[in-house]
């Protein structure tokens, strides 16, 4: 296969099917700007981790296909093969800029320090009802949030599909914190991408990974990272 492009985590191949790409999940890792192991960096590190691809893709599969066992959205997912570290993907169209999609059930991180101010806040208060944002994919800026209605009016989502985006990004991440749950695990926030279809219709796409989200043990209330986290997911 022909390589099309090298990502910073991923390599991604023609597989020879019009309208699709292969990507192949490595054990490359990036670093945020203080050095450290981060998924989100910017900065591609110089070492590798042993089967990070592997938890990479597994984990994805894992909510790519609960997803569509529940009728809930598409996603870019053709087939997968854990073996080799690969999926055959839907070749999606992207927002410009690029977007993520964020849901919260526990106030921390950059939400916390957001709103530190308001009066009875704290690290790690369960908010009452989920939260949903959308951040622009713009790392000078601090990849800034952007409510809907910018996105539509700014002509980033046209209306027609904010339309049916919105309540489908929600019940994607009410499905994924359940699932989450059935691991024995305490979703606290996830990132997700969408992307949209030769038909302009909307794709859950990318990955859905360790590094895209805060997770607990339900019983012992300890982190659950990385390798852990994905082996959760493993059937």
């Amino acid at each position: 296969m022909k390589l099309v492009y090298r990502g910073k985590t991923k390599d991604v191949y023609d597989n020879g099917n019009p309208g699709q790409l292969h990507l192949v999940f490595t054990d490359r890792v990036t670093k945020n700007d203080a050095g450290e192991i981060d998924p989100g960096g910017n900065n591609l590190a110089e070492e590798t981790i042993p089967g990070q691809g592997e938890a990479c893709l597994l984990m994805t599969t894992a909510i790519f296909n609960e997803i569509a066992v529940k009728n809930i959205a598409r996603t870019h997912m053709v087939g997968y093969d854990l073996d080799a570290c690969s999926m055959d993907v839907i070749k999606a169209g992207t927002f410009t800029p690029g977007l993520e999609w964020v849901a919260r059930w526990v106030c921390t991180g950059s939400f916390f320090r957001r709103y530190r101010m308001v009066s009875g806040i704290s690290d790690g208060l369960r908010l009452p009802s989920p939260v949903f944002e959308v951040t622009l994919k713009d790392d000078a800026a601090g990849d800034p949030l952007i409510v809907p209605s910018a996105l539509t009016a700014l002509g980033v989502v046209p209306a027609s599909v904010m339309e049916k985006l919105w309540p489908m990004n929600q019940a994607v991440m009410k499905a994924i914190r359940e699932l989450f749950a059935a691991k024995g695990l305490d979703l606290w926030d996830i990132k997700i991408e969408w992307g949209l279809d030769e038909q302009g219709e909307p794709l859950l796409i990318d990955e859905v990974s360790p590094g895209c989200c805060r997770a607990f043990d339900a019983t012992t209330g300890q982190r659950v990272v990385g390798l852990e986290l994905a082996e959760r997911f493993r059937r």
